[in-house]
Order: structure tokens, then sequence, then C-alpha cells
């Protein structure tokens, strides 16, 4: 039996894309998988019980057969909150640990995913490390993105501490101008300070996107027109403000895009049907012209109604992107293969016991 704790520094790294990979190719191997999330930042409802979104989904696309609770037991609730405020957390860790050998007992493998950063979780006393202090034989794969600034402080630093559990780090969303100081620099530095490098997953655009869909969900966006375009990936976003005979120099050579533009702008909002477009957001709750409905079908995009104005839909979309969803087939296609192509499998398995 083998416990693996997947954590990273900073929040947003890729724990979840990490999870789901080596969930996948573990079962691809043959090997019983469980997974659980002991402390979730994001709660969603499943029936009467709550659990944690990205848990849920992971579960749900593995195919494990957990039960709510198992994926996560202790969800960040308001309720929780508060109680934590009054001193009222007794046995949250215990009630973790206990789901944690729950699954260990009928698994090869329980793949245990951190929340956030290593201290998230602490006014609870389900953070990382207390986590690990009270599961025996628990192993540490650390993930982060890479980036010039303080990544190697990060992971230095880190692994000063988690020393008896740790066996390897990945670099997630590695620049392609990055990727040889990282392999002819970053990663022997790593390796004399005896910290194994696992793996490196390059930066990809579909893995930071969003269904139009998501979209819709995250501005509680009402669509008017292009519902059976709703799956089209957008990869990044443009906000249309400038003089539209700016606009084919703005968007030159952009692929699934999204604009968002004052519903009262027609000029742009052609302009970026024109130019290729993936979906329309239209703020100040205004609604288009027939010949903008017309064009957007014709262009197969989909078109999105917010009543915020243009900073507020920005913000909202940026904090979204942040999340790091997996949801849609292609992005769920190409995490998967990053994952399977790019992590040394043998030698975890080998730290693993497996």
């Amino acid at each position: 039996m083998a416990l693996l704790y997947v954590a990273s520094v900073s929040t947003h790294s890729g724990k979840n894309l990490l999870c789901l990979g080596l969930g996948r190719r573990m079962l691809n191997d043959g090997l019983k998988v469980g997974y659980t999330k002991p402390f979730g930042g994001a709660p969603m409802m499943v029936g009467d019980v709550t659990t944690d979104a990205a848990a849920w989904e992971i579960n749900n696309i593995l195919e494990l057969g957990q039960s709510p609770q198992e994926c996560c037991p202790v969800p960040r609730t308001q309720d929780l909150v508060a109680r934590t405020m009054r001193g009222q957390t007794e046995g949250l860790l215990e009630k973790a640990v206990e789901t944690c050998k729950a699954l260990e007992a009928r698994s090869d493998v329980v793949i245990i995913s951190g929340s956030g950063t290593l201290a998230s979780g602490a006014s609870c006393r389900l953070d990382c490390f207390s986590i690990l202090e009270a599961l025996d034989s628990t192993k540490v794969l650390l993930v982060d993105r890479y980036d010039t600034n303080f990544f190697l402080d990060n992971i230095m630093l880190t692994a000063k501490f988690m020393r008896p559990w740790l066996v390897g780090v990945v670099m997630n969303g590695v620049e392609q101008h990055l990727v040889e100081p990282l392999e002819q620099e970053v990663i022997p530095y790593l390796e004399r300070h005896q910290v194994q490098v696992l793996g490196w997953l390059p930066h990809d655009e579909l893995l930071g996107g969003m269904e139009v869909e998501e979209i819709k969900e995250i501005l509680g966006a009402r669509i008017i027109s292009g519902m059976d375009y709703i799956h089209r990936v957008v990869t990044r976003f443009f906000i249309g403000a400038m003089q539209v005979r700016h606009a084919p120099r703005f968007f030159q050579g952009a692929r699934d895009f999204a604009c968002i533009v004052g519903g009262d702008r027609p000029d742009m909002q052609l302009a970026a049907i024109e130019s290729g477009a993936a979906c329309l957001i239209l703020t100040g709750n205004f609604y288009p012209n027939d010949i903008i409905l017309s064009r957007a079908e014709e262009h197969q995009v989909p078109v999105l109604i917010v009543r915020e104005d243009t900073f507020t839909v920005a913000h909202k979309v940026e904090h979204g992107r942040h999340r790091g969803s997996l949801r849609g087939e292609a992005k769920l296609k190409r995490a998967m293969e990053l994952v399977l192509e790019r992590i040394d499998f043998d030698s975890l398995y080998k730290a693993l016991g497996l």
C-alpha cells in the first residue's frame, strides 16, 4: 500500500492536472487507486452532501466510484470557517486521516491532493504538514509553476522541511524560451542538492483555456445565440475598447479568443466576429442587433450577455482562469498526454514501493 501526497508551494500550480494524470496511468497499469482531498477549497453539493468540486470531478473522470465524503472529508464551507473562529474543529484531522486509511485498506495507492498551498487548512490542523505527520509512510510529490523569480528558493526551502517525505518535484507551465536553462542549469542544480526532478510540463494554451459554458457559469451570463457551440474552448481574452479601425491589427493572428466588449459597440462586435472570435461577451446588459446575431450564428460564435461593466467582467474571467478547471474532452485528453509523456513513472513507482 502506498500513500502519495501531491502538494504545491503556491496556488493554481497544477495539482489537479497531476493527480488526474497520475491516477490514469496507475489505473492503466492495473493498480487499484484511491483519491482524496482532505481539505477542499471549492465546496459543492452532491445530493445532500458537501464535497470539493475538483475532487468530485477527478473521482468521476477516473471512474473511481467513491462517495462525496471519501473524495473530500472536510470541505471549506462558511460553517466550517465560523466553527474554526469559535475553536470548534476537534476531530477534523482524525476524520481526514480515517478517510485516507480506509481508502488505503482497499487500494494499492492512494493519491492525496493538497488544497491551495502547503499552509491551506492550518487553522483547523488540515495543512500539508499536519496530514503528513498523522499518516505513516506518506510520500510527497511537489508540483509548482516554473518561473524565474523565487521558484528555486521556494523549492529548496520546502525540500529542507519535507526531506523525510519528499520523493520528487514536477515543474509545470514551462514556457518554451525557458526550456534550455531549465534543463541545463536548474535541474542539475536541484539534483546536486538531492532534490529529484521527476519531470516538467510545458505551458499549454489549451489547458489554460475555458469552455464557453464554463465562462457562462463564472459570469452568470445569458447565452442568447450559439447554444450549439458552448463547448468551444477559449484560450485568450481581448477587451474590445479601442476604435474599430484598429481592430484588425489588434485581433490579427489570434485564435480561440473571446472578446469582452460593451453591448453598445456593434462595430467592435462585428470586427471580433469577422476576425475569428470563439465567443462574444457583451457587457452592460445590452441586447445586440439582428445583424450581429445573424453574423455570429453564421460564424458559429456564441453570444453571452452580462449585466456588469467590462472591467468587472474581465476581473471575473481572470479569476476563473486561475482556478484551472479540467472540463472539456480536449483539455482532458491533453492533460493526460502531458503527464503520461513527461513524468518519470519508473522512478516514482520505485520511490513508492510499487
